[in-house]
């Protein structure tokens, strides 16, 4: 049966995984690119390289990111939530990466400190740290015997 999921439900898959699929748009040029991020129960965090996925953001700042757990074509959920991207600078930055670093599996952990290392170095190609700003939030589940 399809359902809705619950506002707990949602909140809970938000949590609990790391992994989602980040969609953008501007013009004619649409974009939609594997990220790992970490929800605080009100917004979304992330980082990213200089590159399609931050021109994009910066021309139009609606963006959408989706996350699921399927184990089969028959038993699944999703959850899509709708947000406003911004980018972090300063200690709000240095912020979200610190937690990045707590939040995401080991293998990440190198990447978190490299980005800091970057920040303190000025590297050419700085990361980018964002916030997507939570308008909406959604989920579907689908269960059939």
């Amino acid at each position: 049966m399809l359902a809705y999921l619950s506002e707990e439900v949602i909140d809970h898959m938000l949590t609990n995984q790391w992994f989602g699929r980040l969609g953008c748009a501007a013009g004619h040029e649409v974009l939609v690119v594997p990220v790992t991020y970490f929800y605080d129960g009100q917004n979304i965090y992330g980082h990213t390289r200089e590159g399609s996925k931050t021109r994009l953001m910066r021309q139009n700042p609606n963006v959408c990111l989706e996350i699921d757990e399927i184990v089969s074509p028959t038993f699944w959920r999703s959850v899509v939530v709708l947000g406003t991207f911004e980018e972090l600078a300063g200690d709000e930055r240095s912020g979200v990466l610190q937690r990045l670093g707590q939040r995401l599996p080991p293998l990440f952990v190198d990447e978190i400190a490299a980005i800091q290392s970057d920040q303190a170095d000025n590297v050419a190609t700085p990361t980018v740290v964002y916030r997507i700003r939570i308008t909406q939030k959604t989920g579907r589940s689908l269960q059939r015997s």
